[in-house]
């Protein structure tokens, strides 16, 4: 009974009511779907902005300390060849690689396992070369302040023998005739001019040993330099596959290789060319001749007594 009743009540209603809502549930459904499809694309591109900003962020991360790195290594590089030049101070040479360690140690928060190995690589074989170079430059040292102390020996005996002739003038112009006042003099002046001698002979054959252990430091110092520059190649590749940026790996090696065999062989060249200098510089000085500083002062003082100081010809009057 009731469902004829529900019946009737559908065959009352008009037809052209069911066609209107029919059609609007059509609508509605197509809103919806649009509605649905349109927040479901707005969530993708949020999600992508989102990602594309946390990948620049990490981007920009990755150059900041990829540049760091690089130029740390640099330094590096240029530390080591550093060992064997004389005219930096201790404190210039220690400023080159001041903050490197931290700069190399970013790397591995960032940084890819390639990328990490290739720096550790890099800062093992730096590590290893500077206590080397660090111990074959204690001879070098050394010899320096060997020099030094030689150079002040002969300035000294050269005061002394200064004075000596000094008051053998003024004893010449006095008339002075007592022997015992010559002897002491000449005796000054002797021994004078013997340590200069002996002080300029051991000056000589120290200039000739720095010269052999200052050429070593220099091949060994250039050596390191160019195996290191080797490594940091390495690195900057593997720094740059980390950056995306495009490179023909290949033939920036060979590049590379190369450019490393031109330097090496610029070094001998160079290397060679400074033994020279320095040689030419050690045989520029050489130790004072026997008798280069005697003097004479006229003549016989007393019957008997004559100074032991010569007069080189021309000295007369």
């Amino acid at each position: 009974m009731l469902l004829e009743s529900v019946f009737a009540l559908f065959k009352s209603v008009p037809a052209i009511f069911y066609a209107i809502t029919t059609g609007s549930t059509i609508t509605l459904s197509g809103l919806y779907m649009q509605n649905r499809s349109e927040s479901e694309r707005n969530t993708e591109r949020l999600r992508h902005d989102a990602l594309m900003r946390d990948r620049e962020r990490d981007m920009a991360l990755r150059r900041e300390v990829y540049l760091k790195s690089a130029e740390a290594l640099a330094h590096a590089q240029e530390y080591l060849a550093a060992f064997a030049r004389d005219d930096l101070a201790a404190d210039q040479h220690e400023a080159l690689i001041r903050g490197i360690g931290g700069d190399l140690n970013k790397v591995h928060i960032v940084g890819s396992l390639a990328t990490v190995q290739a720096i550790v690589e890099a800062n093992e074989f730096f590590v290893r070369s500077v206590a080397d170079l660090g111990v074959e430059q204690l001879p070098v040292k050394r010899l320096k302040e060997e020099i030094k102390a030689e150079e002040f020996l002969i300035e000294a005996a050269g005061g002394r023998r200064d004075e000596a002739l000094t008051r053998m003038r003024e004893m010449d112009r006095a008339q002075a005739t007592e022997s015992a006042f010559w002897t002491v003099q000449n005796q000054i002046l002797t021994e004078a001019h013997a340590a200069m001698e002996d002080a300029a002979e051991r000056l000589r054959e120290l200039r000739e040993t720095l010269l052999v252990s200052e050429a070593r430091l220099l091949r060994d110092a250039a050596h390191a330099g160019i195996a290191f520059g080797t490594l940091v190649v390495r690195a900057n590749v593997a720094i740059r596959r980390e950056l995306e940026m495009p490179l023909d790996t290949e033939a920036y090696l060979g590049l590379m290789e190369r450019s490393q065999e031109t330097l090496a062989r610029n070094v001998g060249n160079f290397q060679e060319q400074a033994i020279e200098d320095r040689r030419s510089l050690v045989t520029a000085r050489p130790a004072p001749a026997r008798g280069a500083f005697v003097h004479w002062f006229g003549r016989q003082k007393e019957p008997g007594i004559q100074a032991v100081a010569e007069r080189p010809a021309g000295q007369e009057g």
